[in-house]
C-alpha cells in the first residue's frame, strides 16, 4: 500500500529517502546523520519493541551506560522532530517501535507482500490462489529496488538485514520465472529475469534462464548479448568465466 497517504513513509531498497506528508525530507545537514542512524538502525533491527541497550550498541559502541542512555535519549528526540510525528515513534519501557498506523518502510512491505503470496500459494492449488500469489510475489519484487541502505557502510546490523533479503528477493525472481516458463509465458519470464539482473548483475541463474527464454523464442542474436553480458560481468567483478552450466545452456540449440 504504497499509495496509501501515509503520514510518514521510509524507502531503504537501494536507497535512503524520507517522505513526510508526501514530501521528501532533506537531510544533507551533518546534524541530522545520528537521527538517521537511528531510524535505520530501529528499521533493521526489527522496528518493533527493540530494546534501547540494543540501539545504543549498535551507535554508541564506545558510550557507557548513562553517556550512551543521554546519547539515544537526545537523538530519539531530534528523529521525532525529523519524523514530524511523535506517535509513530513510541517508547515504552525501554523498547522503541515505528508503529505501522503512522509509518510504512518499503522493505516491510517487501517481506509482508511474500508471506501474504506463501499464504495464498498454500490456500490451495485452484487458479485463483496460484494468480494471487503470482501477483504478490510480482508486487513484492517491484518493490526490491536494490540491496538494502546500499549506501551505508557494511555494519553487522545492516549486512545481516541486508543479506536476509536480498535472498528473498532472489529467490522470489527465481519462482516468478519458473512459474512463467512453466505456464509458457517465455517474454513475461525473460521480463522477470531481466529484472532480477538489473537489480542483482551477478545472479548467474538468472542470465541462464533468460537465455533459455530467449531461445525459445527464437531471439538467438538476444541469447547471444545475455552470455556476454555475463561473461564480462563475471570476469570484471569476479575474475572468473560463467561455469560449465552457464556454458553448456549457451552452446544448446535447445536449452530447458
Amino acid at each position: 500500500m504504497e499509495n496509501w497517504p501515509w503520514p510518514l513513509k521510509v524507502f531503504t531498497l537501494g536507497r535512503f529517502d524520507l517522505i513526510r506528508e508526501d514530501r521528501q525530507v532533506p537531510f544533507s545537514r551533518k546534524v541530522q546523520q545520528k537521527p538517521l542512524s537511528l531510524l535505520k538502525a530501529l528499521i533493521a533491527l526489527g522496528g518493533r519493541e527493540v530494546p534501547e541497550e540494543q540501539l545504543t550498541d549498535a551507535l554508541w559502541p564506545e558510550a557507557d551506560g548513562d553517556l550512551a542512555h543521554q546519547s539515544f535519549a537526545t537523538t530519539l528526540h531530534r528523529l521525532r522532530l525529523l519524523s514530524g510525528n511523535e506517535k509513530a515513534l513510541p517508547l515504552r519501557e525501554g523498547r522503541l517501535t515505528l508503529d505501522g498506523r503512522h509509518g510504512w518502510v518499503d522493505a516491510w512491505a517487501f517481506e509482508g507482500l511474500l508471506r501474504r503470496a506463501e499464504t495464498a500459494r498454500r490456500a490451495g492449488t485452484d487458479r485463483t490462489s496460484d494468480a494471487k500469489a503470482l501477483r504478490l510475489a510480482e508486487q513484492a519484487i517491484a518493490l526490491y529496488k536494490g540491496p538494502f541502505l546500499a549506501g551505508d557502510a557494511a555494519l553487522p546490523w545492516i549486512v545481516s538485514t541486508r543479506e536476509r533479503l536480498q535472498g528473498k528477493f532472489l529467490k522470489a525472481v527465481g519462482e516468478v520465472g519458473r512459474r512463467w516458463e512453466i505456464a509458457g509465458e517465455w517474454e513475461k519470464a525473460a521480463a522477470c529475469y531481466n529484472g532480477g539482473l538489473d537489480v542483482d548483475d551477478l545472479a548467474e541463474v538468472f542470465y541462464r534462464r533468460l537465455i533459455v527464454c530467449l531461445k525459445r523464442m527464437g531471439r538467438d542474436s538476444e541469447a547471444h548479448a545475455a552470455y556476454h553480458r555475463c561473461r564480462k560481468t563475471f570476469a570484471a567483478r569476479l575474475g572468473r568465466n560463467p561455469s560449465p552450466e552457464t556454458e553448456s545452456v549457451f552452446r544448446s540449440p535447445n536449452p530447458s
